[in-house]
C-alpha cells in the first residue's frame, strides 16, 4: 500500500468480552492492533481504531444471571472476575430489583455489568496507552433486520445454499432449517452455517452482520485482529466480507500467537483471575507500559509468547531500549540511510507484522552505534519507526 492513493481502513482490536479486567494475553493483541493502526497512519491512511462490545445475546444474558446471582449470595460464590464484578454492580443497583422478577432485572443489571466491565477495561487500555475512535455495541445495531437481508442477498448472489449444499434461490423470511454459505467457492475451506438446524442464527451470520455494518461506513479495507486459535474461522469471514462488498472492500486478519505462561514455571497457587498467568497489573508494574509494548513487539511470531515477569527479561529489553536512545545522540555525518522509513513502514504493514517494523528499527539502532554515527535522514527514519512503535 502506498500513500499515493490513502484509503479508509477501520482496524477492530482487543474486544475482549466485557465480563472481566483486561489480561496479559489482551493486552498483546491491544499493542499489535495499536501498531497497525499507527503504521497504516504514518502512510498516510485514514485509520479508525474499533472496539467491538458484545452486550447482547445469550451470552451477554448468562453473564447478567451471573452477576445477579452473586449481588444475592455473594458469600456462596469462589472469588473470580464474575464475583469483583458483581461487587462494583452492587452499589449502583436500585435496591427494588433484588426482589423483581428476572423480566424486570435481567436488561438492567446486564447493562450495569457491561458499563462496569468496559469501564475497567478503559483503564487497562489507558494504561497501555491505547485509545480507540469508536466503541460498537452489538446492542446499537439493528441485526435482526440486517441478517433478513444479507440471506436475501446472498440468495441472489447464488452463494445461499441448504444444509445438503443446493443453491436456494429465494430466502425464506424466518428461517427454520439450515442455511449455508457458500465461501468453499471463494477460497474457504467448506461452507459456513448461517443458521442452526432449529433455523436461529449462528454467531458467524452475526458477525457477517456486523462487518456489513463497517463496510457501510464506507471502509476500503478492514483489518482484524484474531489470536490464531481463530484461524480456521478467519477465511470464512474474509471470504463472507468479498462477497458482501463485491470485491470493492476487503477484509485482512492479523493472526496473533497464543500466550501461555512460561514453559517449566510451577503453576502458581490459585489466586483470582490468574489462570498461571501474571495480571496486567502485574506487567505493568514489573516492566512498565513502554518495556512491556516492547516486550510483545520483539516476541518471534510462529510461537507462543510466554508471559513472565522475569528480571533478565527485563534486562534485555532495557538494553534494546538504550540503544534507541543512544542512536538519536550519535554524531552526525552527511550520509543516506539505507532503507527509508516509508519502505520498512510499507513492508511491515503489508505483512501485518509489527515485529518486523520493531526489529527494522532495532537493526538500524544497533547499525548506528556501530558506525559511531548517524545521518539527520537516518535519525529521522528512526524516529519515524519509534512513533509508528508507539515508542
Amino acid at each position: 500500500m502506498s500513500t499515493s492513493k490513502p484509503q479508509r481502513i477501520n482496524v477492530e482490536f482487543v474486544s475482549a468480552y466485557p465480563s472481566r479486567p483486561l489480561r496479559g494475553e489482551d493486552a498483546y493483541a491491544a499493542i499489535i492492533g495499536d501498531v497497525l493502526a499507527r503504521m497504516a497512519a504514518a502512510l498516510g491512511h485514514e485509520v479508525t481504531r474499533e472496539y467491538y462490545v458484545n452486550d447482547t445475546g445469550p451470552q451477554a444474558d448468562a453473564l447478567a444471571r451471573g452477576v445477579y446471582a452473586r449481588c444475592l449470595a455473594p458469600a456462596e460464590f469462589e472469588p473470580d472476575e464474575i464475583t469483583a464484578l458483581a461487587a462494583t454492580v452492587r452499589k449502583g443497583l436500585p435496591e427494588h430489583l433484588f426482589a423483581a422478577s428476572e423480566a424486570d432485572w435481567l436488561t438492567p443489571v446486564r447493562r450495569a455489568a457491561v458499563n462496569a466491565a468496559m469501564a475497567s477495561i478503559r483503564v487497562g487500555l489507558a494504561a497501555l496507552d491505547v485509545h480507540f475512535d469508536t466503541f460498537t455495541h452489538e446492542s446499537s445495531l439493528e441485526t435482526r433486520g440486517k441478517l433478513a437481508k444479507l440471506l436475501s442477498d446472498f440468495a441472489q448472489k447464488d452463494a445461499l445454499m441448504d444444509s445438503l449444499g443446493t443453491l436456494v434461490s429465494g430466502a425464506p423470511e424466518k428461517p427454520t432449517g439450515r442455511l449455508m454459505l457458500d465461501t468453499a467457492s471463494r477460497g474457504d475451506l467448506r461452507p459456513r452455517p448461517l443458521t442452526d438446524a432449529n433455523g436461529s442464527y449462528t454467531y458467524y451470520a452475526g458477525d457477517l452482520a456486523y462487518h456489513s455494518d463497517k463496510l457501510a461506513r464506507g471502509y476500503d479495507l478492514l483489518i482484524d485482529v484474531f489470536r490464531k486459535d481463530h484461524s480456521s474461522y478467519a477465511p470464512g469471514l474474509v471470504a463472507g466480507v468479498d462477497l458482501m462488498s463485491a470485491g470493492k472492500a476487503r477484509l485482512s486478519v492479523c493472526l496473533i500467537d497464543p500466550v501461555r505462561p512460561a514453559t517449566g514455571e510451577e503453576p502458581s497457587p490459585r489466586v483470582p483471575y490468574d489462570n498461571g498467568l501474571p495480571s496486567l497489573d502485574a506487567l505493568l508494574d514489573f516492566y512498565g507500559a513502554p518495556l512491556l509494548r516492547r516486550l510483545f513487539l520483539a516476541h518471534e511470531p510462529g510461537t507462543p509468547l510466554e508471559l513472565v515477569c522475569d528480571p533478565a527479561i527485563r534486562a534485555t529489553l532495557e538494553r534494546a531500549a538504550e540503544t534507541t536512545r543512544a542512536a538519536f545522540e550519535l554524531p552526525v555525518q552527511a550520509r543516506e540511510p539505507s532503507t527509508s522509513a516509508t519502505e520498512a513502514l510499507t513492508a511491515a504493514f503489508v505483512a501485518r507484522s509489527p515485529h518486523m517494523l520493531m526489529a527494522a528499527a532495532d537493526d538500524l539502532a544497533s547499525a548506528c552505534l556501530k558506525a559511531n554515527t548517524a545521518s539527520p535522514q537516518t535519525k529521522e527514519t528512526l524516529s519515524r519507526m519509534q512513533t509508528a512503535l508507539g515508542l
